[in-house]
């Protein structure tokens, strides 16, 4: 910060020495071009400022029609809904039979649905539980995922409805 400093102070002092040599003509001269380039310089910015301002009022009217029709699409998408743990069994057992896996079991559990899934691929897994998101609100409370040998992944999940 110093060193900036002193080189303000430099150029400061270099420009008043410069200006002080000038005669009163020039410096009438140079401060009436100085006043010119501002007002240049202004009313360019002045310009595209209102040509941008144009510009957006005319394209107001078809974003205002673009937000009328996407909340109309967004009325008719209704949000995954949270299910009693009963439901979320039967969905979670109708789901799973798109897995293909040698062997899923879901049962219901205190805390929720328990999913115990051997020989589990974690990429399938992830992509189940994305699409199984889709149709209800789960989440997963717990999660042990384990690899056995021979036998890929063993994951033991429980999972819950609700916001």
């Amino acid at each position: 910060m110093r060193a900036a400093g002193e080189y303000i102070d430099i150029l400061r002092v270099r420009l008043e020495q410069g200006w002080g040599a000038r005669q009163p003509r020039e410096r009438q001269l140079l401060g009436a071009l100085a006043g010119i380039l501002l007002v240049a310089v202004l009313q360019c910015l002045w310009t595209r400022g209102w040509e941008g301002v144009a510009r957006l009022e005319q394209a107001l009217p078809g974003m205002r029609h673009d937000l009328e029709r996407l909340q109309g699409l967004g009325a008719l998408v209704q949000p995954p809904r949270a299910l009693p743990p009963q439901a979320l069994l039967d969905v979670l057992q109708r789901q799973g039979r798109l897995l293909n896996a040698r062997l899923v079991q879901f049962t219901a559990r205190d805390k929720g649905i328990e999913m115990v899934w051997a020989g589990a691929d974690f990429s399938v897994l992830a992509h189940w539980l994305d699409r199984v998101a889709s149709v209800v609100r789960v989440r997963v409370v717990e999660a042990d995922v384990q690899r056995v040998p021979g036998q890929g992944l063993t994951a033991h999940l429980i999972l819950e409805s609700g916001p």
